[in-house]
């Protein structure tokens, strides 16, 4: 095999190879084959690691196509398409979607079974499915399932700790609430049961992480329960986010109320909108999430025309906001999503 580059050792060559962005490794694998041997090694992950190279990335899912996922490069505006989710489960919706430890991790939901065409199911049954993917070496690996299928629930990270709290399973032909909760290892790939939520909900929830606390939000509910890990303990305290889309960027949530963006001790108030994301208010579907001091407002779906008259359309726009507490916001268009588009189904911002 010959040197990765000539006139550096091969141990200078992955140095220098580790620091390459990801969204350039298509790039470096047209070069020769054994670059192309190297870049999606799990060998050239360990250098990067070893050099502390780190990335941030926004990882997309959409509607269409069935299960892909894009990250976008905010550094380089560059998207990158995953391999497909080699799943089973067609057309997976309503799953969770968080990043830990440089993975992806792709958790429950619901999926159309094959022969729903002939009509011989009634409902659509939840996964205890978890999948991780590593970005540079591009693979999906089937991890160990949580102890109890659902969908629609609350996740989010602590400590490097992935909790999954609430959400709904399907009994025959109806929905049915949770009040389990459970927290996975990464490094142990291993669940643990943790103490149940205070009350379930028909509602479909969310969860929202900050202030090193998980907040399990049911939609439509004035209250939200909230878990300190360190106690294990849940208490209840108003919810000021309800069902309006959020981001979270250090210890500050901003919420979206129809196309104005408020900071969460303004929402009651509605007073003085930090920002308009003008035309948002007749969009549908569109997610709203942070990656660093950005605020991402992704895809989504309309209708034109008129009433006798409509088409629906989909979005692969991407706006992204700099939020500040003192000066106006700033805007920028990001480079489009080059094969998502229209409803999310899942996003989260993931450093490598």
């Amino acid at each position: 095999m010959s040197a990765l580059i000539e006139v550096f050792p091969d141990e200078i060559s992955l140095m220098i190879l580790a620091r390459v962005p990801l969204s350039l490794h298509p790039k470096l694998r047209l070069v020769c084959h054994s670059w192309r041997a190297i870049v999606n090694s799990v060998k050239l992950l360990k250098v990067r690691q070893e050099v502390n190279f780190v990335e941030d990335l926004m990882c997309v899912c959409s509607h269409e196509p069935d299960n892909i996922w894009q990250l976008h490069d905010a550094q380089n505006n560059v998207w990158i398409t995953a391999p497909v989710l080699p799943s089973k489960l067609s057309h997976l919706s309503y799953f969770g979607a968080v990043s830990t430890a440089g993975k992806l991790y792709v958790l429950g939901g619901v999926h159309v079974p094959d022969d729903i065409a002939y009509g011989r199911h009634h409902t659509f049954p939840a996964t205890n499915q978890v999948w991780s993917y590593e970005p540079v070496t591009r693979r999906w690996t089937l991890c160990e399932p949580m102890i109890k299928a659902r969908a629609n629930f609350a996740c989010g990270v602590l400590d490097g700790m992935i909790i999954v709290a609430g959400g709904l399973s399907t009994a025959t032909l109806h929905w049915r609430p949770i009040k389990q909760v459970e927290m996975y290892d990464p490094t142990k790939d291993v669940w643990i049961q943790l103490p149940d939520l205070l009350y379930a909900n028909n509602a479909p929830c969310y969860g929202v992480v900050v202030r090193r606390k998980l907040h399990v939000v049911h939609r439509q509910l004035s209250a939200m329960q909230v878990l300190d890990k360190e106690t294990r303990v849940w208490t209840l305290s108003r919810c000021p986010w309800r069902n309006y889309p959020r981001a979270v960027i250090g210890n500050d949530v901003y919420v979206m109320c129809n196309e104005e963006f408020y900071h969460e001790s303004q929402v009651r108030e509605k007073k003085e909108p930090k920002f308009t994301a003008v035309g948002y208010n007749k969009i549908s579907g569109f997610a709203v999430t942070s990656l660093g001091n950005s605020i991402y407002l992704i895809g989504g779906s309309g209708m034109r025309g008129d009433i006798f008259n409509s088409e629906k359309y989909e979005l692969s726009d991407v706006t992204v906001l700099t939020p500040s507490l003192q000066e106006p916001w700033a805007s920028h268009h990001a480079s489009p999503m080059t094969r998502c588009r229209g409803t999310i189904l899942g996003c989260t911002p993931l450093r490598m």
